[in-house]
């Protein structure tokens, strides 16, 4: 039984390598079509736990211990300590649920379907030379183009450091999917750098709403002399 079972995983795993590309296109669709604050948070949580399985799946398929601790570390920070931080800033600051945007929802979805069939186009010539799979190589570049659009077109405090969170997990992808994944000691560096980061992030998001009333950063480009 377990000698049938075990290439079943291994089939699983490398089927999740391949196909976990689709289901994260469809997480920076719904980022960018959301009208709520908490629905995009949702989504990156949704994205953190792909990334998580992507990590399960490469340290099942190369036998791979660090690996493993690496996946149970963006379990657990990217996919659960971040949102929930996240949202305990929403509920702390007062943030009204619907999301003011410089671009309307349908718009924007659009326009990160053009990012996503420009990230496909931009890897055809190296994914290959990389020997990377094609879709996790444009999976990586789409998330960190959805990241800089987050921050384009948003205008809470928050969804920018939203959308950095976004690009931090198209670098990871990246890394990923080209040298399948970076030493433990890096990634466990990243992963606390991220989380004080936030934590910074957050304070500021305070002092923000404290000094100014609002946490509209397209507001405070009137401050300049």
């Amino acid at each position: 039984m377990v000698m049938t079972m075990t290439p079943l995983f291994g089939i699983a795993a490398a089927r999740l390598l391949g196909s976990a590309a689709a289901l994260l296109f469809l997480t920076v669709l719904a980022m960018a079509a959301a009208r709520r604050i908490g629905t995009c948070i949702l989504a990156y949580g949704c994205q953190s736990a792909l990334l998580a399985a992507e990590v399960f799946a490469v340290a099942y398929v190369r036998h791979s211990a660090a690996a493993w601790v690496v996946g149970a570390m963006v379990l657990v920070v990217k996919t659960a300590a971040l949102p929930w931080a996240l949202l305990f800033l929403v509920r702390r600051l007062g943030v009204a649920p619907r999301l003011e945007v410089r671009v309307a929802p349908m718009p924007s979805a659009f326009a990160t379907a053009a990012l996503i069939f420009f990230s496909f186009t931009a890897v055809q010539g190296f994914a290959s030379e990389l020997h990377a799979r094609e879709n996790l190589l444009a999976a990586s570049v789409a998330l960190m183009l959805s990241g800089m659009w987050l921050m384009i077109t948003h205008r809470l405090a928050l969804m920018q450091v939203l959308g950095v969170l976004v690009l931090e997990n198209g670098i990871f992808l990246a890394a990923l999917a080209t040298t399948f994944g970076m030493p433990l000691v890096i990634e466990a560096g990243v992963t606390f750098d991220l989380l004080i980061g936030v934590l910074l992030m957050g304070l500021l998001a305070f002092r923000i709403r404290d000094t100014f009333e609002h946490l509209d950063v397209s507001r405070l480009r009137r401050l300049r002399g």
